[in-house]
This record gives structure tokens, sequence and C-alpha cells, in this order.
């Protein structure tokens, strides 16, 4: 089915997109100060905090729907407040700008900074230190270099052994292993080595600093300030929404420590901070989103916080609801959304950066299962509570988008993301049952838990026909194949483009979240098309799920198309985690890959790329 034939089967209103729900729209701009509306003062708050911005730019309004809306604004400004948490706890950037190399590290009082982090590397001789970290050692008369020659070696890399009383006016220093100098990329692993040590050891650093009690903490930028920020921020984050005053523990700030950059980079210093400082707060509010419990964090909730976050950065947010939905025909989606008392809602996003001009926009379409019980086909009790973050996709697309706004990336972007619950009720959906997507395709539901890939098929047809994209992204936790072929230690990757393959790899090597690809072959299409009742069946019988689930999303895609498979890294981490992340919370990833990837198509793209020439109805080869 092409372009002009997809459109026409969008069921459009007469004022098309711009049908409101209940939370209403917002319009980021200094119009909306004129609209009336209803002010939630704690989603005020927490945008004004997560944007970092002053209390007149968070003041952005919502439609509350009486006397509710005020209870979900203060609801979503807790989320918005845990993202500005995370500005705690990723820091302020204190660095100056001025020539490289020329000053030494400055020694911070007890009453600035309690603690440090520095670099160390292994040679064959012993030990090496960064320039920090040497200025620090000849101004404590050696105490760093006896405490490391005691060490006998045991610090390794993405380790950390603690000195108190460093040097005079610093109480306590976190020496960080940076493992040995050598080559920056290993292409067996496909990553960047260099960064990751300085991602780890920073990480490692503060973790260990924090865990002394320390309220503040200046991180040596060891070469990469920007891979050193974000192993810092995340290491600090800590999920205490629910815990009393007196039980929570102190939050630790991160900044960058002043003439800690090596070499060249000086003046840069500052800026790199500050770009890893906003990847990684963006992560850890997608791990805030998503640790959120269900009942805290309903498709409701989730979109107002997106809202409050995203407004006050110049990002034009809609929110509709149920009936507008029915309006635009998006059956497997209300299929979907019948079991369960929460309401749908589908979440829209337009960001346009600077200097992106008229160019095809990126599509971004995530799935927001906020609970996922399984529905019918029930899941274990076993680890069921991990399931409220099915709507991991969604936290980590609109966590990148916040990022790409706070950069200014000049980017054009457009979200999509359908939020809903899949619950058992009397209403649900049925094992059996047939529902027709919004390109016209039947599907058999065989098997009510996998309803994710319901939900962005009319998101996909819906995304492309209204803005007619140059490339497709989506983000869900999709399959638990993955976590079965990766065990986490990457996340899968689908695309019909190598091109588009080759950047996405690039951007987990540096960023430090890697992704592996899967098979998109015709023989899962097969799989899903060999029932003649019916266009496609949403399981399929083939036991490799994630590549079935690929398959099945491929008939909704028009051109070029990345589909991310982020269900065994998404949630929980199954796998030892880096020093800066924690097992028992949820990770956020791969936020950051995909704030690379999409930064990285703010370049001019290359010839023959953003092709939507390609039929969209079955898959085709």
């Amino acid at each position: 089915m092409g372009f002009s034939k997809l459109l026409s089967s969008v069921k459009w209103t007469r004022h098309k997109i711009v049908f409101i729900s209940r939370i209403g729209t917002r319009a980021c701009s200094k119009v909306c100060a004129k609209d009336s509306g209803e002010k939630g003062a704690g989603g005020d708050a927490g945008a004004a905090a997560a944007a970092g911005a002053d209390a007149a730019s968070g003041q952005v309004r919502g439609r509350g729907g009486g006397g509710g809306g005020r209870g979900r604004g203060q609801r979503a400004g807790a989320a918005g407040a845990a993202a500005g948490g995370a500005d705690a706890a990723s820091g302020q950037v204190r660095g100056r700008g001025g020539g490289g190399g020329g000053r030494g590290a400055r020694l911070l009082t007890r009453g600035s900074v309690q603690g440090v982090v520095l670099g160390v590397y292994e040679t064959k001789a012993g030990f090496e230190l960064t320039p920090a970290a040497r200025e620090y050692d000849q101004r404590g008369g050696g105490k760093i270099s006896r405490a490391l020659n005691e060490a006998a070696g045991r610090l390794r890399a993405g380790g950390a052994l603690l000195v108190t009383e460093p040097a005079p006016g610093c109480s306590a220093a976190a020496l960080a292993g940076l493992g040995a100098r050598g080559p920056r990329f290993d292409t067996l692993e496909q990553l960047d080595v260099a960064r990751e040590r300085v991602r780890a050891a920073a990480g490692a650093g503060v973790a260990a600093l924090a865990a002394r009690g320390a309220a503040a903490v200046a991180v040596d930028g060891c070469g990469a300030p920007d891979a050193a920020a974000e192993g810092a921020a995340l290491a600090a984050w800590r999920f205490q929404e629910f815990k009393s005053c007196a039980s929570r523990e102190p939050e630790t700030r991160v900044s960058l420590l002043e003439g800690g950059a090596e070499g060249g980079e000086g003046g840069q210093g500052a800026a790199l901070w500050h770009e890893g400082t906003v990847r990684a707060r963006a992560q850890n509010w997608a791990r805030f989103l998503s640790d959120m419990p269900a009942n805290k964090m309903t498709p409701v909730d989730l979109a107002q916080a997106a809202l409050d976050a995203l407004c006050p950065l110049g990002v034009r947010a809609d929110a509709h609801d149920r009936a507008w939905m029915q309006t635009q025909n998006m059956q497997a989606i209300l299929t979907v959304a019948r079991g369960s008392c929460e309401e749908p809602v589908f979440l829209e996003a337009t960001y346009d950066g600077p200097g992106a001009g008229n160019t095809p926009p990126v599509l971004l379409v995530a799935k927001g299962v906020t609970f996922d019980s399984g529905g019918m086909c029930l899941k274990r009790p076993a680890g069921m509570e991990e399931n409220r973050g099915s709507m991991a996709g969604a936290a980590v697309a609109i966590a990148a988008l916040r990022a790409l706004a706070e950069l200014k990336v000049g980017v054009r972007l457009r979200l999509a993301v359908p939020l809903c619950e899949n619950m058992i009720s009397g209403q649900c959906m049925k094992v059996g049952d047939v529902v027709r997507a919004l390109n016209g395709l039947s599907i058999q539901i065989e098997d009510t838990d996998m309803e994710g890939r319901l939900l962005m098929a009319d998101a996909l047809v819906y995304g492309q026909a209204l803005h007619k994209p140059a490339l497709v992204v989506d983000v869900a936790t999709l399959t638990h194949g993955v976590l079965l072929a990766t065990g986490g230690g990457a996340f899968g990757c689908f695309s019909n483009s190598e091109e588009l393959w080759r950047a996405v790899r690039a951007a987990g090597a540096h960023a430090g979240d890697r992704p592996w690809r899967f098979p998109l072959w015709r023989y899962y299409q097969d799989q899903l098309t060999n029932d003649v009742s019916v266009d496609l069946r949403n399981k399929g019988s083939s036991k490799a799920t994630p590549c079935v689930g690929a398959a099945f999303l491929r008939n909704f895609v028009c051109g070029d198309w990345v589909h991310m498979d982020i269900a065994g890294v998404g949630k929980l981490s199954h796998a030892p985690a880096p020093p800066y992340l924690d097992t028992r919370r949820m990770t956020g990833r791969p936020t950051r890959t995909l704030v690379h990837f999409l930064q990285g198509l703010a370049a001019p793209p290359s010839a023959g790329a953003g092709s939507r020439s390609k039929p969209c109805g079955p898959a085709t080869t």
C-alpha cells in the first residue's frame, strides 16, 4: 500500500489531530501564558526543576479535567521533581574556560566539596596518575602514591580506592581505576573501551564516596569529561520517591573538578561535562518513570509528566483521549486498552531543532504499556512486578526527546506513543479475536500477552501517514527472547538499512550501551501470514520471538526503519551491571544510545537516505 492510499485509510476529523483530550494540548511558546487553564502547582514546580528553568518558564498550563487535573499535576510534578532531582544528582557545571593544562586542580574546601574522584591508570611499573590526581598528590606530600603502593595493584579498571585527607582542604578522595592506556576502540567488543572505563571509574568513585556520606563530589574528567559526567550522574541517582524524609539517603551532587580537563580540552571541558550531564539526566528520568508503581504512573500520569518536562523546552506536546482514538479508528490500540479501567492516552510531540530547516522529520514511536498483566494469557506471578516497566520504551523515547531539546540538536523529530494498560477483565481482548489495524490489515490475536505490537501497528501507520518521515525509529520492550539471546548485554536491533544499522552500532559503542543486530528475513514473515483466514497473526509459529515481533512490525512501515527491542536491557538489570547502574532499579537503557544516534542524524543526510517508496502493506523482499 503506497502513501497516498495509506493516508486515505486514516479517518481524519475536521480538526485533524487538534482533537484535544481532557489532559489538554500544550503549545510551548509565549502565547501559552495568555491561555486560560488550570495550573497544577506540583506539576509546574516539577516541570521547572526538570527543565532546569526558572519558575516563570515552568509555569506551563494544562487542562486538568476538573478537580482531578490538579492532583494529576501534583503527581506529575513529583515526576518532574525527580527528573530535576537528577539535576542535583548530576550536579552543576563548574568548569571554567581557559587554556588547557595551565592551571592545576583547584583544591576545594570542606565546606564546598566533601570528596573528589581522581583517575589512576595501570602501567607495567605500577600506576600513573592523571594530571588532576598528580596535583593532589603533590599538595598532599605523596599520600595518594603511598596509598596506591600499599594497595599492591589491587585497584583495577572500574574499581575505586578511598583515601582520607589526601591533601589539605579535601576530606576524602576516591582513586578510580582507568585500566591500562591503549586503543580506544575494541573491534571485537564493538565498544569505545577508553570512554567506558572513564564512565565506570567515575561511577565507582562517586558510589564509594556516596556510601561514605559525601554530599558533594568533584570528578576528574579523565580525558573524557562527558563520559565522566554520565558515569558520575548515573551512579549518584537514587530512587527514593516513597521513603519518608527521615529514612532517605542524602543526595550526592556531582560536578567537574576544576582543572580536571586533560591536555588540550581546557575550555571545552565544561561544555563536554554539560553535554554528558544532560544525557545522564535524561536516562535518570527514564529510570524514574519506569520505576514508578503502576498505580502512581498510569497512562494519564505518564502523559502529564511528559507534558510537564517537554513543554518548557519548546516542544509541542498533545495528549489525546479514547474518544479521539475512536475518531481515528485506532482499533488495535483500543482493543488492548479496553481491559483496563485506566483511560488510554495517545501522546504526540513535535520538535524542530535549530537549523533543521524543512527536511523530512524522524518519526519516533514507542510502546507505552504502564502495566502488563498479560491479559487473558496471564503472566506468571514471579517477576510480574517488573512489568510496571513495560512502558520503558516510552520512557526512553520521551527522555531522549527531552535531552535533544535541552541540547538544542538540529533535528526534526515527531513522537507518537500509545499509552494504556494490558489488564484482564470481562471486557478484555480474547484469544482468537480479530482486529483490523489502521492500514487495513486484519490481525488474529493468538496471544494477549503480545499486545505491544498491536499498539505500535496503529501508531506507526498514523505517524507515517501524517508526517511523511525520512526514517522511522521504534523503541519497545517487545519480546522476552532478546533477554534470552543476549543475557542483558545488548539490546536487539533490526533495520532494513545497512547505513542506519552502522549508525546505531556506532552510537552504542560511543555510549557504552550496545546493540546487536538480529535478522529481518522473510522466513519469519512467512510464519505470520500462513493462516488463510487473516492477513497476520500476532504470535506466529516460530520460537524466535524477537525476529517474529520485528517481522510483524515491518508490515506497518514504509521506508527506512530501525526497531529497538529493549526488553533485555530496559527494565531491571538481569546481567552484571556497570558500577554506575543499580541492579535493583530500572536501568533507563538505552536512552544515551538513542540520543547519540539522533544527534548523528542532525548532520546532512547522504544521497538516497529517506526513501519512502517502499510499499506499506504485507512485507516484501
